[in-house]
């Protein structure tokens, strides 16, 4: 009885002792270290050649000749962005602008499946078909709903055919009411 009413003892002393260490005050700390900073460009890619490599379960070797191919192939989509338009309210255009800016939209997705066309014979000579099919289907939405999304809860409703057969069916959420 007394080794356990020891054992109680010690283990409420221990927790008490780990409380005040958590509530040490971090004033002493730079700002630096307290806020959180936003990774680079640079390391944004990184991440995402990681993530990527790490997707397509590769080897060694495929992987040296992998990654600075698809380096450049994420920078040459990235410069295929078109040019942000430097006004907030879209009521403020004119026609001219609003011809200009969708042309601009057109060329830049034109730009992208060009590049698109051109990496996919690169990548052929390093990936199998499956791998392929996984580098370019993470970009091939850009942001836009992802292919494994159809099933979402959103998208799922009684009409076996699809609303864009069935119009009338009403059950689709998109639907205006």
């Amino acid at each position: 009885m007394k080794t356990r009413l020891m054992t109680l003892v010690v283990m409420m002393a221990v927790s008490m002792g780990s409380f005040g260490l958590m509530a040490q005050d971090t004033s002493d700390a730079p700002a630096q270290k307290r806020t959180k900073q936003r990774p680079t460009p640079e390391q944004m890619m990184d991440r995402h050649v990681k993530m990527m490599e790490k997707k397509l379960v590769m080897d060694d070797a495929t992987a040296a000749k992998f990654t600075p191919l698809y380096k450049e192939y994420l920078q040459a989509m990235k410069d295929c962005r078109p040019a942000v338009c430097k006004r907030d309210k879209k009521a403020e255009l004119t026609d001219a602008e609003i011809e200009k800016a969708i042309q601009e939209r057109f060329d830049a997705r034109q730009k992208a499946l060009d590049v698109q066309k051109k990496y996919f014979k690169k990548f052929k000579e390093v990936l199998n078909a499956k791998q392929l099919e996984k580098v370019f289907q993470q970009l091939c939405m850009s942001g836009k709903m992802k292919p494994g999304m159809y099933g979402h809860k959103m998208m799922r409703h009684e009409c076996k055919q699809g609303c864009m057969n069935h119009p009338e069916c009403g059950k689709c959420p998109m639907q205006k009411k």
